[in-house]
């Protein structure tokens, strides 16, 4: 039995001297002090929080999904432990069919030995059946679906593909919402130029959350609402969100709260491989990634992708839109698991899987714990 002390946030409820007790994998107590023979840690004023769950990552660190090296995977899963993170869908990208073959093998190959780090709950394949008005930093290697192809990746995910992030409006695009639905594969619209009227098929379909909100995306116009109207009206669709404050404005990102529901957003961090390396230059796969405070771009001035960790999504939520931190906390920890189906993650209740993560007051991590057993100490 371990019992661990500070500000709990479950995130349904908040104990300021709160109490934390779990054995082996299952938390047994939550709730404020009371006696125990155990030896408890004291955290003080840190905040301690469910492990955040991160679906949306492609790399960090100098590591990425799509990397050939066998261990890619454990690296990633071991980085995302400084952030926060306690699980995670290890994210493929647009690339030719054999190579996101093989990524979804990798993948599928580090769920089922394990990783050192945050647990990989699955796989999600952003592209390529997206819309080339709409490719941002993605690679020329968009194709439309077909259900070969699809049954391809379900094959040989064995279960694992987990979510397929697709422009539902591109030729047999519905159809492939349809086939990935029946197989138990959740489906997201991004990189998309679907129109209002387009999206609400795509929803009627089966679509259920929308990629990085805003981003990749035809925007949002008062006679044209296209699907950004779209997933903000439809009270069953979520959506992601990459709160660095660079893809969305602060104040865009506190309105996309208000309009769908602190239920309904997602914080994720799209992160990419240069994440947390020094500023400068980066050259991977012959392609340069310009990192300069946080913001990753393409040298021809296209927003890469991310660099940030949930806990700063988190942080960014409440310094910088005014989010209540519970919400903010929510938005990264059950929101993501209740769309995943994850019934016994994403909260700190009774008999919920022991995924914790905790903060300082600078959303800074101090310890990370995966289903029991911590996985990242802050050194000193």
């Amino acid at each position: 039995m371990r019992i661990l002390r500070g500000k709990i946030i479950t995130p349904y409820q908040v104990f300021e001297e709160g109490q934390i007790e779990f054995q082996k994998s299952k938390i047994r107590y939550v709730g404020k002090h009371r006696a125990s023979e155990a030896e408890i840690t004291d955290y003080g004023n840190a905040w301690i929080l469910p492990g955040f769950i991160d679906i949306h990552v492609h790399g960090l660190a100098g590591y990425d999904a799509m990397d050939q090296e066998p261990d890619c995977i454990n690296h990633i899963s071991e980085h995302l432990t400084k952030k926060g993170v306690t699980g995670f869908l290890a994210t493929a990208q647009t690339a030719p069919h054999e190579e996101i073959l093989d990524a979804l093998k990798r993948i599928r190959q580090a769920k089922d030995h394990g990783v050192q780090g945050a647990k990989v709950l699955g796989s999600h394949l952003e592209g390529p059946y997206i819309n080339h008005k709409r490719i941002g930093a993605q690679q020329e290697y968009i194709r439309k679906p077909t259900i070969e192809e699809l049954k391809d990746l379900i094959n040989v995910s064995a279960g694992n593909l987990k979510l397929v992030t697709l422009a539902p409006e591109v030729e047999n695009g519905l159809e492939a919402v349809r086939y990935l639905r029946e197989n138990g594969v959740m489906v997201s619209a991004g990189h998309t130029d679907a129109s209002f009227a387009e999206a609400n098929a795509a929803f009627e379909a089966g679509v259920s959350l929308l990629g990085h909100l805003w981003n990749g995306m035809r925007g949002l116009h008062h006679r044209e609402p296209g699907v950004v109207g779209a997933a903000l009206e439809d009270e069953n669709v979520m959506v992601e969100l990459i709160a660095d404050c660079h893809h969305v404005h602060p104040a865009v990102l506190g309105l996309s709260v208000k309009l769908k529901g602190v239920d309904n957003v997602v914080l994720v961090s799209d992160s990419i491989k240069p994440a947390g390396l020094s500023d400068g230059t980066h050259v991977f796969d012959g392609r340069s990634f310009i990192l300069e405070d946080g913001f990753i771009k393409l040298d021809s001035g296209v927003i890469a992708g991310s660099s940030i960790g949930l806990n700063q999504a988190v942080q960014n939520m409440v310094e910088k839109v005014g989010v209540a931190l519970p919400h903010a906390v929510q938005m990264a920890t059950d929101n993501p698991a209740r769309l995943l189906g994850l019934n016994l993650k994403g909260r700190l209740d009774v008999g919920y899987v022991a995924d914790i993560a905790i903060l300082d007051d600078g959303f800074n991590v101090i310890e990370t714990i995966v289903e029991g057993k911590t996985v990242y100490r802050e050194e000193g």
